[in-house]
């Protein structure tokens, strides 16, 4: 109970004593990949660990927000999780089914030996002088303290730094913008054999010009999208016999502020408008599909970025371009800049940088996207500055370094997942889901290693840390070149 006592249109609250529920070798907040990936590991260490979670599942968008398309490099905890769902028909293809993998990630984290809370909010965070030590929650039970030796922020949103006072970034450097975010959709009754074998698939396969058309002749209310983004399948469920399932994404909201509750009302009103508008246009106008149906919408909205933590090394943009190699690689991806266009439709796949003094627009594989760059798509330049046939593109994965995880001052905290110290396109180039969960492995084996050491998670022996993931099925790179 709090008494009413405004002032200056700000309510007072009085003092109070907070219930401490528990102390743990590892405390990770935030269940999504990053999180899952970071419990497992430290549990598996041999460190008493808890994992919190606001909602009520694991897996974040790749569950709750039927994001369900793992992809990126599959090594260590992430390989292990898709061969148990390939276990029970719920992985095929790089697709997975979001129900089932709820299963999997509940059994995956009890076996570890981790403890549980879902359904709670972290508030704020405990602090001795620079050193975190705990976090605040609100749930059902109330508002109570956990305490922790380490604690790793894989909340997305790097909830746990911003309260714990650490510097942040958050969205675009010029303008503060953010990429747009999606609220993702499912269609039953869908005769995927007629799609495949149709004029459309063939000829316009990311449906742009059939968009420009629908939206120029009234038949789309306004330019949602101007191409599909991707389509996946529901293993396990009826296929290829008028009963396909399908999950899209294709829908977006821009001009967004995922920090912000009112926004993300805004957001999840709009996604559900937007699902409804393009359930009713692809039973109408896409071949196979005149018999779909509306199935459901992500109970998460799929925010791809918003804070990033301040790193010790700040992930650039170049560093993807140019496939720059680092010392302290504690993951690797083999995504590209792909980033979901704040200012309108479009996907950019493209970087604006200086280079030599001169403004480059830059590519880091020669993908074209959606939104085509000032110069054109013949004139992206590679990560130098250099054009035509003097373009030279990296295929081999890029780097991710431990120091991105490391905030430059807060101590006994790492981050794990999208907010990992980065230019914002680098963040766009490593948020993938299989990234996530392989920043949160590595995370967590980071704290069981700093408390075996006895030094905060800065000052670990990365080398050891490296022998540990590489044990761990963890792919570092050690296959292409000498990492250890």
């Amino acid at each position: 109970m709090i008494p009413l006592h405004l002032e200056n249109g700000k309510l007072k609250q009085p003092a109070r004593e907070l219930e401490s529920v528990g102390e743990y070798d590892v405390l990770v907040c935030g269940g999504g990949m990053a999180g899952f990936g970071a419990a497992v590991a430290a549990a598996r260490k041999g460190c008493r660990t808890l994992l919190v979670e606001r909602e009520s599942m694991l897996g974040g968008l790749a569950t709750a927000g039927l994001v369900n398309i793992p992809l990126d490099t599959c090594c260590g905890i992430g390989k292990e999780m898709l061969g148990n769902l390939d276990a029970v028909d719920g992985h095929w293809h790089r697709n997975s089914d979001p129900e089932k993998h709820k299963l999997i990630l509940d059994r995956m984290l009890r076996a570890s030996g981790a403890d549980l809370l879902l359904v709670s909010h972290v508030v704020d965070a405990v602090l001795s002088g620079d050193e975190v030590r705990g976090v605040v929650v609100e749930s059902k039970s109330g508002r109570q303290a956990i305490l922790a030796r380490r604690i790793v922020d894989a909340t997305g949103d790097a909830d746990i730094a911003h309260f714990a006072g650490a510097e942040c970034f958050s969205g675009r450097l010029e303008d503060g913008k953010h990429q747009a975010c999606s609220l993702e959709f499912r269609l039953g009754g869908v005769d995927w054999p007629k799609y495949l074998d149709s004029d459309l698939k063939r000829d316009d396969p990311s449906w742009i010009q059939l968009i420009q058309k629908a939206v120029g002749g009234g038949d789309l209310p306004y330019m949602i999208e101007n191409h599909l983004n991707w389509v996946t399948h529901l293993p396990g469920r009826p296929q290829r016999c008028g009963m396909d399932e399908l999950s899209f994404c294709i829908s977006h909201s821009r001009n967004c502020d995922p920090l912000s509750a009112r926004d993300l009302t805004r957001m999840y009103l709009e996604g559900r408008e937007q699902a409804d508008v393009f359930s009713k246009f692809i039973r109408k106008f896409i071949p196979g599909f005149d018999r779909s149906y509306l199935i459901d919408t992500g109970s998460l909205l799929g925010v791809r970025e918003s804070r990033r933590i301040v790193g010790e090394y700040v992930l650039k943009t170049l560093d993807f371009s140019r496939a720059n190699t680092f010392d302290d690689v504690i993951a690797t991806t083999n995504h590209h800049y792909d980033l979901h266009n704040p200012d309108g439709p479009g996907n950019i796949k493209w970087a604006k940088e200086l280079i030599d003094g001169k403004v480059c627009y830059v590519s880091s594989n020669g993908a074209k996207g959606s939104w085509e760059p000032p110069c054109g798509y013949e004139n992206m330049t590679d990560g130098w500055g250099r054009t035509g046939k003097d373009r030279v593109f990296p295929n081999t994965p890029s780097d991710i370094p431990y120091r991105t995880l490391v905030p430059v001052k807060t101590e006994n905290l790492l981050a794990a997942g999208r907010c990992l110290s980065s230019e914002f396109m680098a963040q766009a180039a490593s948020r993938l889901v299989l990234t996530c969960l392989n920043m949160g492995q590595a995370a967590g084996t980071a704290m069981a290693l700093s408390l075996r050491q006895n030094v905060v998670p800065r000052n670990i022996d990365v080398k050891e840390l490296q022998r540990a993931l590489i044990a761990d099925g963890c792919d570092l790179g050690q296959n292409r070149r000498n990492v250890i």
